[in-house]
């Protein structure tokens, strides 16, 4: 990745900064501000990197549009090494879900509370994100060459073929009862 020379605000005002039209390209962001993050990999590579824009929408609903890079490092459960997996996502954010309602918009955006300050701590909406984007069960890509089993059968134990135990024998076998009964 990149670096990036501008650090992000970690707490904006969110009219203020609507109002200045402000736009962060490539911005990074403190990760030691990221504890949550930190604490959910093996350790950040590089920097978090954000583009984050402040506006109005045809509606005047207040919106946060960003998108945001990182590199975590993370465990993989089949193999046990480490491998850097790359998290990336796209939000729309606004404080205004009863104008969201209103215009039956909800669904195009995340929802965010507004503490009547209007101050928004941007680094703890980015790194609940950026969370909620490390997969559940951490892997290297199917037959990447960096994982020791890639590729191996994943099934444990012997399994046992038995050619003769068609759980559907007994019901054919019963059909062909009925419609000689029939007859």
């Amino acid at each position: 990745m990149p670096t990036a020379s501008v650090l992000l605000p970690q707490e904006i005002d969110l009219d203020k900064s609507i109002a200045l039209n402000s736009v962060y390209k490539q911005a990074r962001l403190d990760a030691a501000l990221l504890p949550r993050l930190a604490q959910s990999c093996v350790r950040l590579e590089g920097d978090v990197l954000a583009d984050v824009s402040f506006e109005n929408d045809l509606n005047s609903m207040r919106l946060i549009k960003g998108h945001v890079s990182a590199d975590v490092v993370l465990t993989c459960q089949r193999c046990g090494d480490d491998y850097v997996e790359h998290l990336e996502l796209d939000f729309v954010l606004t404080p205004d879900l009863e104008r969201a309602k209103a215009y039956h918009l909800e669904h195009k955006y995340e929802f965010i509370d507004d503490d009547g300050s209007g101050k928004i701590d941007l680094y703890n909406l980015i790194e609940d994100s950026l969370i909620l984007e490390i997969p559940s069960f951490p892997k290297h890509p199917e037959d990447s060459p960096e994982c020791a089993v890639a590729g191996n059968s994943w099934s444990y134990g012997e399994v046992e073929e038995d050619e003769g135990s068609n759980p559907f024998a007994a019901l054919a076998s019963l059909k062909g009862k009925l419609g000689d009964a029939d007859k």
